[in-house]
């Protein structure tokens, strides 16, 4: 057995553990085998106008070759039973952090020479150097989606609180404004007064952030865990505070568990929540389903005031004993190209003008399209709360930053994740959670590398 089939099967045996799943996986892979002229992808199914649009600009410039984008999202256990049984798409589309575990275990292609210098520097450089491991490149970046503060001013008014006091400058001010704002009926929650998202890792990385840390969850290169370092500790700790501060994590799941987040009654609409952050494609939903609701964006600030963000998103990659890498290639640079970005933003725009809503931008990992987007599409419809809120997102964006590319990178967002619930559900202090998360992040790394 050759040594990158051992990596592999290591793998697999690794993410895949139940037979039933492996079984499904492997139906679902033979009915994509790859064929002359044709371009399989995977983990780019149908989505929304903005996905759709993109996708047909790429496909577009490829007039010669078969498009494949069976339904769904990327799945660790339909892609590596894809890969041992030798189904192999020929692009795939995952989240960033996943991709320094695979190139790491060889299961991914250098695309170097596919993406040259003049097409990189179109990209945001922190995204880039998410798909960049041991040197070289390994794809191309789609979303970035920065962070920002939305707040529900009519909470606010009625709580006797100005809309300088929503601000996470200060932590103990932050706290007092937190106590502020929420509103508890009969020993149950009805507004959460500030939502610290800890138990989403972006988020739990922004308040790490926030307590100072340079390089974050991990060290710059990748290879040490920082999982358990004064920041991260004293982030968990402070996020618990807050929530412990309005009723304790079980009610305040039960409570945020009933929200129409992307409906038209959803929070902001409905006075269940004070402030929080959130990524930018909220404005989206917020501007299509309530147009006229009362909110404003802010930074998330760090202690001194000054803007912080953070960014997330997918990534473009090609599988080792991919058949057709060229087309591969063109394709990805098209799908995040500056024109596929603008074709789609330029669409959205449109449709939303028809119709009377408002159209708030698009966040993407190209520089260059999100210039174009905002200086040349972006027009206000008449709502000012969401020309303030593509004002902040777009200047936030600026001040945004990402998890380095790591060999543990996927076994190191679970093993934070995993650590703060047993923290928020009472099980451990902070200490002990994250002591325990560290140990087996480096593990996965030092297995990995």
């Amino acid at each position: 057995m050759s040594r990158h089939h051992k990596r592999l099967l290591a793998l697999l045996v690794l993410v895949v553990t139940a037979s039933a799943a492996v079984i499904t996986g492997t139906a679902v892979a033979h009915t994509h085998r790859a064929a002359a002229g044709t371009l399989n992808i995977y983990g780019f199914g149908p989505g929304d106008d903005v996905q759709e649009n993109r996708a047909a600009y790429a496909a577009s410039q490829l007039p010669n070759t078969k498009v494949n984008r069976p339904p769904g999202d990327f799945a660790d256990q339909v892609f590596l039973t894809r890969l041992a049984s030798g189904d192999v798409p020929d692009l795939v589309r995952m989240d960033r952090p996943r991709i320094g575990t695979y190139a790491a275990k060889g299961v991914l292609q250098q695309m170097d020479s596919c993406v040259p210098a003049d097409v990189r520097k179109t990209y945001r450089v922190g995204a880039l150097r998410a798909l960049t491991y041991a040197g070289h490149l390994y794809g191309v970046p789609e979303f970035t989606q920065p962070v920002t503060l939305v707040v529900n001013q009519s909470a606010l008014r009625a709580a006797g609180v100005p809309l300088t006091d929503a601000s996470t400058t200060d932590k103990a001010k932050l706290l007092a404004t937190t106590r502020k704002l929420v509103k508890l009926s009969g020993g149950n929650l009805t507004r959460i007064g500030f939502d610290p998202k800890i138990d989403s890792f972006i988020f739990f990385m922004l308040w790490v952030k926030w307590f100072g840390n340079q390089y974050n969850v991990v060290s710059a290169d990748g290879l040490h865990a920082q999982l358990n370092t004064p920041q991260a500790i004293q982030a968990l700790t402070y996020a618990v505070q807050l929530i412990n501060a309005q009723g304790g994590w079980k009610k305040f799941l039960t409570f945020r568990d009933t929200w129409d987040i992307f409906g038209a009654g959803n929070p902001f609409v409905k006075d269940q929540v004070g402030f929080t952050p959130l990524e930018s494609f909220f404005y989206n939903s917020f501007s299509n389903n309530s147009p006229n609701v009362d909110i404003v964006a802010k930074f998330f600030t760090n202690r001194r005031g000054g803007p912080i963000s953070v960014f997330s998103g997918n990534g473009w990659v090609v599988p080792k004993g991919a058949k057709n890498v060229a087309d591969a290639c063109a394709y990805m640079k098209a799908v995040t190209s500056t024109q596929a970005w603008l074709t789609a933003a330029k669409k959205r725009y449109d449709a939303r003008k028809f119709t009377g809503r408002t159209f708030t931008g698009l966040y993407t990992a190209n520089a260059a399209a999100d210039q174009k987007i905002f200086e040349d599409i972006y027009q206000s419809f008449g709502h000012p709360q969401f020309d303030k809120a593509v004002q902040v997102a777009v200047q936030a964006g600026r001040y945004g930053f990402e998890m380095p590319v790591s060999p543990g990178g996927a076994q190191l967002v679970d093993a934070a994740n995993a650590a703060i619930q047993r923290v928020l559900n009472g099980q451990q202090t902070p200490t002990q959670a994250l002591n325990q998360a560290q140990r087996e992040a480096q593990a996965a790394i030092d297995k990995n590398k």
